[in-house]
Protein backbone atom coordinates (compact mmCIF):
# COMPACT_ATOMS: atom_id res chain seq x y z
CA UNK A 1 0.00 0.00 0.00
CA UNK A 2 1.20 3.21 -0.76
CA UNK A 3 -0.55 6.22 1.27
CA UNK A 4 -0.31 9.75 0.87
CA UNK A 5 0.21 11.06 4.46
CA UNK A 6 -1.39 14.68 3.91
CA UNK A 7 -4.85 13.67 1.95
CA UNK A 8 -4.94 9.42 3.51
CA UNK A 9 -5.65 8.25 -0.22
CA UNK A 10 -3.53 5.31 -0.93
CA UNK A 11 -2.25 2.56 -3.96
CA UNK A 12 -2.68 -0.79 -3.10
CA UNK A 13 -0.80 -3.13 -5.51
CA UNK A 14 1.31 -6.73 -5.13
CA UNK A 15 4.78 -7.88 -6.26
CA UNK A 16 6.18 -10.84 -6.97
CA UNK A 17 8.71 -12.56 -4.73
CA UNK A 18 11.76 -10.34 -4.57
CA UNK A 19 10.54 -7.28 -6.40
CA UNK A 20 9.17 -4.84 -3.56
CA UNK A 21 11.94 -2.69 -3.95
CA UNK A 22 11.19 -2.45 -7.88
CA UNK A 23 7.65 -1.64 -7.24
CA UNK A 24 8.80 1.19 -4.38
CA UNK A 25 11.08 2.74 -6.86
CA UNK A 26 9.04 2.19 -9.73
CA UNK A 27 6.02 3.84 -8.04
CA UNK A 28 7.69 6.56 -6.25
CA UNK A 29 11.21 7.46 -7.95
CA UNK A 30 11.02 6.98 -10.92
CA UNK A 31 7.22 7.15 -12.02
CA UNK A 32 6.85 3.84 -14.18
CA UNK A 33 3.70 3.19 -12.35
CA UNK A 34 0.73 4.53 -11.18
CA UNK A 35 -0.26 7.86 -13.04
CA UNK A 36 -2.45 8.61 -10.02
CA UNK A 37 0.68 8.02 -7.80
CA UNK A 38 3.21 10.04 -10.23
CA UNK A 39 0.90 13.04 -10.11
CA UNK A 40 0.21 12.66 -6.34
CA UNK A 41 3.77 12.47 -5.52
CA UNK A 42 5.14 15.36 -7.73
CA UNK A 43 2.50 17.87 -6.04
CA UNK A 44 2.71 16.32 -2.28
CA UNK A 45 6.45 15.41 -2.40
CA UNK A 46 7.74 12.24 -1.61
CA UNK A 47 8.18 12.40 2.16
CA UNK A 48 4.56 12.61 2.70
CA UNK A 49 3.82 9.54 1.27
CA UNK A 50 4.60 6.12 2.94
CA UNK A 51 5.39 2.71 1.46
CA UNK A 52 3.77 0.00 3.82
CA UNK A 53 3.75 -4.29 3.05
CA UNK A 54 -0.27 -5.45 4.14
CA UNK A 55 0.55 -8.91 3.79
CA UNK A 56 3.20 -11.09 2.38
CA UNK A 57 2.66 -14.10 0.20
CA UNK A 58 5.19 -17.14 1.41
CA UNK A 59 5.79 -18.98 -1.77
CA UNK A 60 8.07 -18.24 -4.84
CA UNK A 61 5.26 -16.60 -7.61
CA UNK A 62 5.80 -18.30 -10.54
CA UNK A 63 3.09 -18.63 -13.86
CA UNK A 64 1.54 -21.44 -12.32
CA UNK A 65 0.39 -20.38 -8.56
CA UNK A 66 0.57 -15.91 -9.60
CA UNK A 67 -3.37 -15.80 -9.36
CA UNK A 68 -2.86 -17.02 -5.70
CA UNK A 69 -1.20 -13.70 -5.45
CA UNK A 70 -3.40 -11.64 -7.67
CA UNK A 71 -6.13 -13.38 -5.58
CA UNK A 72 -4.31 -11.60 -2.52
CA UNK A 73 -3.83 -8.15 -3.63
CA UNK A 74 -8.30 -8.43 -5.09
CA UNK A 75 -9.48 -9.11 -1.63
CA UNK A 76 -7.34 -5.77 -0.37
CA UNK A 77 -8.64 -4.30 -3.38
CA UNK A 78 -12.50 -5.09 -2.57
CA UNK A 79 -11.63 -4.04 1.33
CA UNK A 80 -9.76 -0.88 1.49
CA UNK A 81 -11.44 0.23 -2.23
CA UNK A 82 -8.47 2.37 -3.17
CA UNK A 83 -9.52 5.53 -4.76
CA UNK A 84 -5.22 5.92 -6.31
CA UNK A 85 -5.90 2.96 -8.38
CA UNK A 86 -7.43 2.85 -11.75
CA UNK A 87 -9.06 -0.75 -10.78
CA UNK A 88 -9.53 -2.29 -14.20
CA UNK A 89 -5.79 -2.30 -14.51
CA UNK A 90 -5.04 -4.92 -12.02
CA UNK A 91 -3.06 -7.56 -13.22
CA UNK A 92 0.37 -8.59 -13.46
CA UNK A 93 2.95 -9.30 -16.16
CA UNK A 94 2.41 -12.80 -15.88
CA UNK A 95 -0.75 -12.01 -18.11
CA UNK A 96 -3.40 -12.88 -15.93
CA UNK A 97 -6.33 -11.10 -16.74
CA UNK A 98 -10.03 -10.37 -14.54
CA UNK A 99 -13.03 -11.40 -16.11
CA UNK A 100 -15.58 -8.95 -17.45
CA UNK A 101 -17.55 -9.78 -14.40
CA UNK A 102 -14.83 -9.05 -11.87
CA UNK A 103 -14.06 -5.73 -14.58
CA UNK A 104 -17.48 -4.67 -14.15
CA UNK A 105 -17.50 -4.77 -9.89
CA UNK A 106 -14.34 -2.78 -9.97
CA UNK A 107 -16.17 -0.43 -12.51
CA UNK A 108 -19.07 -0.24 -10.22
CA UNK A 109 -16.69 0.75 -7.12
CA UNK A 110 -14.72 3.44 -9.15
CA UNK A 111 -17.29 6.29 -8.61
CA UNK A 112 -18.17 9.88 -9.50
CA UNK A 113 -16.41 10.94 -6.14
CA UNK A 114 -13.22 8.77 -7.03
CA UNK A 115 -13.19 10.39 -10.41
CA UNK A 116 -13.60 13.70 -8.93
CA UNK A 117 -10.67 13.01 -7.00
CA UNK A 118 -8.46 11.98 -9.83
CA UNK A 119 -9.11 14.74 -11.85
CA UNK A 120 -8.26 17.03 -9.50
CA UNK A 121 -5.06 16.14 -9.19
CA UNK A 122 -4.10 18.18 -12.47
CA UNK A 123 -6.80 20.97 -12.26
CA UNK A 124 -5.61 24.11 -12.50
CA UNK A 125 -2.12 23.27 -12.59
CA UNK A 126 0.07 25.83 -14.58
CA UNK A 127 2.78 24.75 -16.78
CA UNK A 128 6.11 26.76 -16.92
CA UNK A 129 6.96 28.38 -19.83
CA UNK A 130 9.75 26.12 -20.47
CA UNK A 131 7.45 22.99 -20.32
CA UNK A 132 4.91 24.80 -23.32
CA UNK A 133 7.63 25.57 -25.39
CA UNK A 134 8.85 21.95 -24.95
CA UNK A 135 5.55 20.76 -26.14
CA UNK A 136 5.15 23.34 -28.46
CA UNK A 137 8.25 22.23 -29.98
CA UNK A 138 7.56 18.68 -29.90
CA UNK A 139 4.46 18.93 -31.40
CA UNK A 140 5.55 21.07 -34.36
CA UNK A 141 8.39 18.59 -35.18
CA UNK A 142 6.12 15.29 -35.14
CA UNK A 143 6.27 13.26 -38.72
CA UNK A 144 3.24 13.59 -40.53
CA UNK A 145 0.83 10.46 -40.63
CA UNK A 146 2.15 7.95 -42.66
CA UNK A 147 0.07 6.28 -45.71
CA UNK A 148 -0.38 2.72 -43.98
CA UNK A 149 -2.04 4.86 -40.77
CA UNK A 150 -4.25 6.98 -42.41
CA UNK A 151 -5.80 3.69 -44.70
CA UNK A 152 -5.84 1.87 -40.82
CA UNK A 153 -8.04 5.16 -39.44
CA UNK A 154 -10.20 4.98 -42.45
CA UNK A 155 -10.80 1.46 -42.41
CA UNK A 156 -11.77 1.39 -38.46
CA UNK A 157 -13.83 4.25 -38.75
CA UNK A 158 -16.09 3.55 -42.16
CA UNK A 159 -19.68 2.29 -42.05
CA UNK A 160 -20.57 -1.38 -41.66
CA UNK A 161 -23.51 -2.95 -42.37
CA UNK A 162 -24.03 -6.18 -40.23
CA UNK A 163 -26.33 -9.16 -41.62
CA UNK A 164 -28.11 -12.11 -40.39
CA UNK A 165 -26.88 -15.44 -41.68
CA UNK A 166 -30.62 -15.60 -43.33
CA UNK A 167 -29.86 -12.45 -45.41
CA UNK A 168 -31.87 -9.79 -43.59
CA UNK A 169 -30.22 -6.56 -42.22
CA UNK A 170 -28.72 -6.85 -38.61
CA UNK A 171 -28.22 -2.77 -38.58
CA UNK A 172 -26.29 -0.02 -39.72
CA UNK A 173 -23.54 1.42 -37.93
CA UNK A 174 -20.99 4.50 -38.85
CA UNK A 175 -17.82 3.09 -37.42
CA UNK A 176 -16.29 -0.55 -37.21
CA UNK A 177 -17.04 0.10 -33.19
CA UNK A 178 -20.60 0.66 -32.86
CA UNK A 179 -20.64 -2.74 -34.72
CA UNK A 180 -18.85 -4.37 -32.53
CA UNK A 181 -20.51 -2.81 -29.62
CA UNK A 182 -23.71 -3.84 -30.70
CA UNK A 183 -23.05 -7.86 -30.97
CA UNK A 184 -20.77 -8.04 -27.87
CA UNK A 185 -17.38 -8.41 -29.27
CA UNK A 186 -14.00 -7.02 -30.16
CA UNK A 187 -13.37 -4.38 -32.56
CA UNK A 188 -10.97 -6.76 -34.43
CA UNK A 189 -12.69 -9.66 -34.76
CA UNK A 190 -15.33 -7.66 -37.34
CA UNK A 191 -12.32 -6.14 -38.92
CA UNK A 192 -10.37 -9.80 -39.25
CA UNK A 193 -13.94 -10.93 -40.72
CA UNK A 194 -14.08 -7.89 -43.39
CA UNK A 195 -10.60 -9.14 -44.90
CA UNK A 196 -12.35 -13.24 -45.21
CA UNK A 197 -14.49 -13.99 -48.18
CA UNK A 198 -16.85 -14.55 -46.76
CA UNK A 199 -17.28 -11.90 -43.95
CA UNK A 200 -18.50 -14.09 -41.15
CA UNK A 201 -18.05 -13.42 -37.32
CA UNK A 202 -18.31 -16.86 -35.51
CA UNK A 203 -21.60 -17.83 -33.86
CA UNK A 204 -22.92 -14.98 -35.20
Amino acid sequence: MIVNKITKDYYIGSAATNRFYARFSNHLIYFRGSKIVKLAVKKYGLKNFAFIILDLYSNIVTKENNKELLDLEDRYLKIFLPNYNILTEAGSSFGYKHTEVDRQKMKDVFNDARREMIGSLNRDKKLSLETIEKMRAKSLNRPPMSEETKKKCITNTRPVVLYNLNGTVYGEYSTILDAANSINCCEKTIISALKTAKGLVKRQ
